[in-house]
């Protein structure tokens, strides 16, 4: 699920990313986001962090927060 690189300890200090990209026909709000190998686009949309402005087509990075996924912004 394009995990980049996953903790063996999962502890309160672990980070764990996972990658995907904005939907073409994204025009505002909060974006839903294809993961990597997935062949459509979640249902859920995604907070995301005041310095970034989502775009489709958008690779982007999002980090597991709590029980939840924060996109972190566009990846060049």
């Amino acid at each position: 699920m394009g995990i980049v690189k996953p903790q063996k300890n999962q502890g309160a200090n672990s980070l764990v990313f996972k990658l995907g990209v904005i939907p073409a026909d994204y025009a505002s709000g909060r974006p839903s986001v294809k993961f990597d190998g997935e062949s459509v686009a979640s249902v859920r949309t995604y907070p995301y962090l005041s310095s970034y402005t989502p775009t489709a087509n958008d690779r982007v990075m999002l980090a597991v927060v709590g029980r939840g996924l924060v996109i972190l912004g566009k990846i060049i």
